[in-house]
Parts: C-alpha cells; structure tokens; sequence
C-alpha cells in the first residue's frame, strides 16, 4: 500500500453508509503511509521518533537548527508517537494491513519506549517539552540558544509527562512488556494525581506569538483534565479499575466548571465550552473575552465519548455505569454541534485557533490541521450514538464538512500523505507552529482516523 493508491475522495452533500466506506481505503492507505515514512526515517542511533520535516518545503529541518533540529527532543512527540505506534501496530493486526511494516514498528516502539525511561530516571521521573538526546531538558534563552535546565521531584508536572506517561503505558501494554506496564501505570498515576492537586503546569514553550502558554494567576485550563480522559480510556480497555472512576470524574469535572450545560452561565450560549476558568471557577475573562479554542472543545467530546465507548464494551462494566454514560452521550452531542458551529470557517475549510464567545467572533483565525481529525472522530462518535435522524444529519454534516476541508486543503499527496500544519484563513499554508515543529507522528491524525474507521466499517 502507498499514497499512489490514494485518491482524496471527497463526501457529497448528503453522504450515505455507501460514501463513507468509499473513504476508508484512503484513509487506511493515509495511515499506512505515514508509518512508513516514520520507518524508514527511524535511526536506531538516534532512538526517537523522528519527524523533523518542513511540511512546506517537502525538506528535512537543518540538523543544527535549535528549534527544529535533531538536537532538539520533543517530550511531547515522544510520548504521542508511542501511543501512535502501538495504536497503529493493533489496528493493522486487526484489519489485516501492512504485515511486513508492523515489525519495523514494533522494534522503533521497544527503543523508543527504553530510551524514555532512561531519560525519565535521569531527570527524577519527569520528561520535558525541550530535551536533548542525551536526556537533558532545556530552554531557550534570549540570544535564541539552548539553556540546560534541572529538573527535579518538586518540578511540577507537565504535559511531556502527561503524554508520555500514556504513550510509555500504551507500547508496553502492546509489547507486553510487564516491567515497563507496571512502571508506566505508576507514572499515569502521578500525573493524575499532580492535575487534581495543583502540582500540574502547562510545560509548552509557545512557538507561535499569539498562541500565548504563560501561566497566569487565576487562569485554570481544561487541557490537562480533557487529555488524561483518553489515559483513561486506555487504562479501562486494558482492565485497570482505576480507569473508570478517573474517567467519570475528569468529565463530570468539565462538565460541572468548563461546559455551559443548559445554558448556566446566561451571557455565553448553551454547550460552549471554554478554555480556563478563575479561582471562582467561573468563565475566565480578560478585556472582555471568554477564550475558546474550538478545537479543544470538540477534542474533549472525541475522548468524552471513547472513554464511554470503551467502558461499554467491557460487559461487567457497561451496565453499572448504564445511566451515567447515558447523561454523557447526550450532552456531548450538543457540544459537538455548538462547538464546531464556533470554529468552523467555511472559506476555506478549517476550524480557527481561537474563538471569543462574548462577541462570538474568531479572535485567531489560523486554521491547524489537527481539530479536523479530532473533529472527524468526535463526529464520528456522536453519529454512532444518535438517537434520531437529524441528529444523524447534524453528525454527518459536521463529518463531511471536516473531511472535505482535511482532503482538499491540507493532505500532501506527494509528501507521505501528511498534512500542512496551519492554513491561514484565506488557506494559503504558513510556517505557524501550532505546538511543536515536529509534524505529528500518527496521534492527532492517526489515532482520532482510526477510531473513526473502527465506527464507519462496524457500522456497515
């Protein structure tokens, strides 16, 4: 299978059952594809997945860039392309695809997954956003040059730790790797008890001067509480009980303080999901403003609903927690719907980074290409749970929208079927760095496809 076989099909305006399989042996090709590519870019010398590609240029990032090189590690990649390999390695065993690529595969995921944990112990169990390969974290100064910094068992937790704590417990769950299981279990663990017990920060360095990181005071964000809700689903499927309890209570925990379920907060519109809340727990504005990014919000629907699918898929489980999932499915329906009608740009086709639901107007109308796929799965989710046809028609709408923008406006046909990472919004590409210059290794893109590819052909 390659990106010739690709044909970037597109949905009509009212997509049957029939339309949506017709899209899936491209997204399996797209998907086989980019593992490919991360094979045969992968050096056991340099033992990290290894996407530092300008997907502008089609060329290779210089090797001494600071920023961009390969002496820059991103603890953030690290751990998603874990999780996306091992994803990945199952969904082609299952679907019977890419026999002789899976062992490639799965020799990268044993390296990688060894290599992190000599990094981790090295730095007192964390793992940071900028880290050498020999394993010491750093910043960057005001010259632009790399600046060791120590990290330490005080050191807050962070969003390299939260990553890869589940990309670590993923590949050694599919490695069968015991030693490693227990040890990133553990690890999932800390990071979620650090996020319940204010010892979490965002560890982002921006790359982008208007897509601002800092951590301000009385500014509390939902992004550590929405991404530990996929950890969740990961624990649940494998059979840990501490899955399921973390789970509901990450999403009641959106629900009651970052969700305007039936409309509570008056001024802002019902299902709108906002991004921080102050020590009130109330909307956090500034000048004005109540923040969105659309993207997160319906990212936060995509993991709601897999961690609700995969609790009923365990026949012990299901029933007890019958009534709860219910209430969750129901609500994050309409946070789909609210959501996307926030962010999505017609013309050209894209979801805008930043929203302000006072004014209901985009504040930041770069478009990245990850809130499609995310989208695509949420979408994807709610149509598997809806109970009536226009809520089918809501979801399939909303599906076909994300898609055609993803076909038409970011996929490269001629670069491993990845994707531009920012469209401005009148869809030219731009060199805007949404969180790392590492392109995504099969997360964002592969891992939200593959849930949706399991609901469009189980459907069927």
């Amino acid at each position: 299978m390659s990106a010739l076989h690709y044909q970037g099909i597109t949905l009509p305006k009212h997509p049957s059952n029939a339309d949506l399989l017709r899209i899936v042996p491209d997204y399996e090709t797209m998907l086989v594809t980019v593992m490919t590519a991360l094979a045969d870019r992968y050096d056991p010398a340099y033992p990290f997945v290894d996407t530092k590609l300008d997907l502008i240029t089609g060329h290779d990032f210089p090797p001494d860039d600071p920023i961009r090189g390969r002496g820059t590690v991103y603890g953030w990649i690290q751990g998603r392309g874990l999780e996306a390999l091992a994803g990945h390695c199952r969904w082609m065993r299952r679907r019977g695809l890419g026999a002789d690529l899976i062992p490639k595969l799965e020799g990268m995921m044993r390296e990688i997954l060894t290599r992190l944990r000599e990094m981790r112990t090295q730095n007192d169990g964390r793992l940071a956003f900028f880290m050498t390969p020999t394993g010491e974290p750093f910043q960057i100064n005001e010259a632009g040059n790399p600046q060791i910094v120590t990290q330490t068992p005080d050191t807050p937790y962070g969003f390299s730790d939260l990553f890869s704590a589940k990309g670590m417990y993923a590949a050694a769950c599919y490695l069968n790797d015991s030693t490693a299981k227990n040890e990133a279990l553990d690890y999932c663990l800390q990071v979620d008890h650090a996020i319940w017990s204010q010892q979490f920060q965002n560890d982002q360095i921006s790359l982008d001067p208007k897509n601002r990181v800092t951590t301000t005071p009385g500014h509390h964000p939902h992004g550590p509480f929405m991404i530990q809700i996929g950890t969740a689903a990961l624990l649940v499927e494998q059979g840990e009980q501490e899955g399921i309890e973390m789970g509901l209570r990450l999403i009641q925990h959106e629900l009651d303080y970052y969700i305007n379920v039936d409309g509570k907060i008056p001024d802002l519109t019902a299902w709108d999901l906002w991004e921080a809340v102050d020590d009130e727990r109330q909307p956090f504005r500034e000048q004005g403003t109540v923040i969105s990014d659309p993207g997160h919000a319906l990212e936060c629907v995509g993991l709601a609903l897999k961690f609700t699918e995969t609790v009923k898929t365990q026949p012990s489980l299901g029933k007890t927690y019958a009534s709860k999932i219910q209430e969750i499915e129901q609500v994050m329906s309409q946070v789909l719907i609210q959501n996307f009608e926030n962010g999505f740009l017609h013309k050209p086709g894209g979801i805008c980074k930043v929203f302000d639901l006072v004014s209901q107007k985009p504040l930041n109308t770069d478009l990245p290409w990850w809130n499609l796929p995310e989208t695509m799965r949420a979408a994807a989710y709610c149509l598997h749970i809806a109970g009536d046809t226009e809520m089918e028609n809501r979801c399939l709408a909303i599906l076909r929208d994300c898609h055609n923008a993803f076909v038409q406006n970011y996929v490269r046909p001629d670069l491993h079927l990845m994707s531009y990472q920012t469209l401005s919004e009148t869809g030219e590409p731009i060199s805007v760095i949404p969180a790392t210059a590492d392109a995504d290794p099969g997360y964002h893109t592969g891992l939200s496809i593959i849930d949706m590819l399991d609901l469009l052909q189980d459907k069927s």
